[in-house]
């Protein structure tokens, strides 16, 4: 359900007399908030981002939503830390260096666009990709309540680095002797890429009460053959790439995560309706600036 924008036009009204943070203090937490994406260890390792409210909500353009601080968390940074720690071509790179290139503050909501530097460390390869960000911060704690962001032509971007890694993936699929794969089809060998990655994690972390599949190939044969990969911006969808940003939050937290990697898709790899996505975001709060509202 959509956050009534009358309601709070009217709870602004108490707060004209309000005292906010300084403009110091608010570019300070989103500078941090910045730097945090680059310096994700840290964080991962305590279970704690002190830039984060423990019911934040946030929503990115490509994947979905996600709630609460353990959550993103695993999205915002362990997804990124998981991805610079293996020894197979990534088709999510590594955030290596973020500078604001935009900066709008409103206290308590501020927009500010990132020009982050994501290195492809197999093939050598760094390249930049433009994230806008809307914030709402507790004026109080200073911690984000709620972020919407968007990766800034993320599909030309896709379009751009993947034909550069397709030299690399395929050498590697070659050297584990992987069968089924069209070495003349680019994509076919971006998804096999990607198929033998989300397998790997499936089998090694999804056990027990926790398994998706019987076996490996019966993994790499869904992925490949019975689901779309989907397009770049389908990372939330019940698609093969939707899989494929998940793969590195299994060991995290296998019983939450393994679904999202098997057939089901749990309740993130699903078909959403383009219009509720639209109409319906997830806050609970108004990203409205209040001077704004007046």
């Amino acid at each position: 359900m959509r956050f009534s924008s009358v309601v709070y036009l009217l709870a602004t009204l108490s707060l004209r007399a309000a005292a906010w943070q300084s403009l110091e203090t608010y570019i300070a937490a989103i500078n941090k908030f910045g730097l945090d994406f680059v310096n994700p260890a840290p964080i991962v390792e305590q279970g704690n981002a002190s830039t984060l409210s423990d019911n934040v909500v946030g929503r990115i353009d490509i994947t979905t939503n996600f709630v609460g601080q353990e959550l993103n968390i695993e999205y915002l940074y362990g997804l990124f830390l998981e991805g610079a720690t293996a020894n197979t071509t990534q088709l999510i790179p590594t955030p290596v260096k973020t500078v604001p290139q935009a900066l709008v503050i409103e206290q308590p909501v501020a927009f500010v666009s990132f020009i982050t530097d994501f290195l492809f460390s197999t093939v050598n390869l760094t390249l930049p990709v433009q994230i806008d960000v809307i914030i709402r911060f507790d004026d109080e704690t200073m911690k984000v309540t709620s972020y919407d962001a968007t990766l800034r032509r993320w599909s030309e971007f896709w379009d751009y680095f993947i034909p550069l890694l397709v030299p690399k993936a395929a050498e590697e699929l070659m050297a584990a002797n992987t069968t089924g794969v069209d070495y003349g089809n680019s994509t076919d060998i971006i998804v096999h890429r990607a198929a033998a990655d989300i397998c790997t994690e499936a089998q090694t972390y999804c056990l027990g009460e926790d398994q998706q599949y019987e076996s490996y190939d019966q993994c790499v044969h869904f992925v490949t053959k019975e689901v779309p990969f989907g397009a770049s911006w389908s990372g939330g969808e019940n698609t093969g790439f939707c899989r494929y940003v998940h793969k590195n939050m299994v060991k995290y937290r296998p019983d939450i995560h393994c679904p999202h990697v098997g057939p089901s898709g749990g309740d993130y790899c699903i078909p959403r309706n383009y219009t509720d996505i639209v109409l319906n975001p997830p806050f609970n709060e108004s990203l409205i600036a209040y001077t704004a509202s007046q």
